[in-house]
């Protein structure tokens, strides 16, 4: 299964959200976290995008799901880490982290799951809800600094690796591409559960179409997708899920 989807056109899902914990805006970019897939009844991959607002902080808390983030736009902190933008973050279930903190201009990230999920655990608060006799793992990476306006002078394709593939099928890594470029598979990370590309400059040819960033596409476990960049070049992250995320545990 593939999901294909520009922040363009998820525009009409933003919504303001006020709540104690946390008030901004959230866009559902892929899902809702309620939607179930037509072949399995499992639910479906979920991406939304947080804008929160400066001086914010969001307090320590855990999810049920594998999930990551990245860092779009602003900065800020979470937990012991600066976080600024293609700032990733992996954290398996009841892997606890935080605060997540908005500097002056504010923090704009996506969270990806690979299995949907609705609300957020607070700790200390939620401490008796959380799995403490499972492994837990955290992750953090950022790229090399690069200015924007290099991705319009390279001449051939360039991979970064943030989280080095292992095992598990765990994986995340930035690709930049000059115009016209195909996008290679990695032979070291094709054991997954499923990836999505975050496509956040230039553009993308994907199935005969043009697809333009900032976007997000899903390719289920194993599946290859062939793209190719756009005449602007593109520069997206590739963030693939440990084959566990495929078995949520249960509740």
């Amino acid at each position: 299964m593939t999901i294909i989807q520009s922040f363009a056109g998820a525009q009409h899902r933003r919504r303001a959200v006020a709540k104690p914990q946390f008030e901004g805006w959230v866009t559902d970019v892929i899902g809702s976290g309620l939607e179930r897939s037509p072949l399995d009844g499992r639910p479906s991959p979920q991406v939304f995008l947080v804008e929160q607002p400066p001086g914010w902080e969001l307090q320590t808390h855990f999810h049920l799901h594998h999930q990551f983030q990245v860092v779009l736009r602003g900065s800020g902190s979470l937990g012991r880490h600066a976080v600024e933008p293609l700032a990733v973050h992996y954290a398996s279930p009841h892997s606890g982290y935080g605060p997540l903190v908005a500097g002056s201009e504010g923090l704009d990230y996506l969270t990806l799951r690979l299995v949907g999920d609705t609300g957020a655990w607070y700790l200390p608060d939620a401490r008796e809800h959380l799995a403490v006799r499972i492994p837990k793992q955290q992750l953090h990476a950022s790229p090399a600094a690069d200015p924007p306006e290099n991705l319009a002078l390279l001449r051939h394709p360039v991979q970064e690796v943030l989280i080095a593939p292992d095992d598990t099928g765990l994986a995340a890594w930035l690709v930049r591409l000059p115009a016209g470029a195909p996008c290679e598979e990695r032979d070291d990370a094709r054991i997954d559960a499923g990836r999505f590309y975050v496509l956040t400059r230039g553009s993308l040819h994907i199935q005969n179409d043009l697809l333009e960033g900032p976007a997000v596409i899903y390719v289920g476990a194993s599946e290859v997708l062939p793209i190719a960049s756009g005449s602007r070049g593109a520069e997206m992250l590739v963030l693939q899920f440990p084959q566990a995320a495929l078995y949520p545990l249960p509740t």
